[in-house]
């Protein structure tokens, strides 16, 4: 990595081996990537390489995807090349293609420690210490990567974890930040989603 005079950025070219690329990762970095796991993005680890973070949303979320992008690229941890535009088509949906864009930071050995908290067998987990890591910005990128407005609360999509963790994570989010929360079913057998509600001023 190179540290450029201004002391603004750090910059990892393409040419540098990944397990040469060891950080110094900041809270923020971290933040983000916790948050966005937590949500849709993606741990890939590459055959010992390292792991890249993986990203990808619909064209209807193309802002929140290049804001993405700039926060890690104004930090050094992605290529000059900006998002790519994906298409996407569902089986029983003949004749309808979706439309997203997608981008991966480069690989880091020193994200492995990230991966293993969040990957049993190649799983996708909620990480037993989550209670460590899940800042206001984290939180606030799960938000953005996997929550919607819902009547006069907030519905995090947390589909991708059993009922356990799913209460872990419900846990955190009352212990933390005192929210008034519940997990809901969603229809779909063994998916659950955590509902935010709205607090009232008395």
């Amino acid at each position: 990595a190179k540290q450029p005079t201004n002391g603004k950025r750090f910059y990892y070219f393409n040419n540098i081996r990944a397990k040469n690329r060891i950080g110094n990762h900041n809270e923020d970095i971290i933040s983000v990537v916790i948050g966005s796991l937590l949500g849709k993005g993606i741990a890939n680890n590459r055959s010992g390489e390292g792991v890249r973070i993986c990203y990808r949303q619909s064209d209807k979320h193309k802002n929140y995807l290049f804001w993405l992008y700039e926060f890690f690229y104004s930090r050094g941890y992605v290529s000059k090349l900006k998002p790519r535009l994906y298409t996407r088509s569902i089986k029983n949906q003949i004749g309808k293609t979706y439309y997203g864009y997608e981008f991966n930071t480069f690989i880091f050995s020193s994200f492995y420690w990230i991966y293993k908290m969040f990957y049993s067998k190649g799983k996708k987990v909620a990480p037993l210490n989550i209670n460590d890591y899940l800042t206001s910005l984290a939180l606030a990128i799960w938000i953005q990567d996997d929550g919607g407005k819902a009547n006069t609360g907030l519905r995090i999509a947390s589909y991708r974890f059993i009922l356990t963790e799913v209460e872990l994570l419900n846990n955190v989010l009352k212990s933390n930040y005192c929210l008034d929360i519940t997990i809901q079913k969603t229809g779909i057998n063994n998916q659950y989603s955590i509902y935010i509600k709205k607090k009232f001023n008395k």
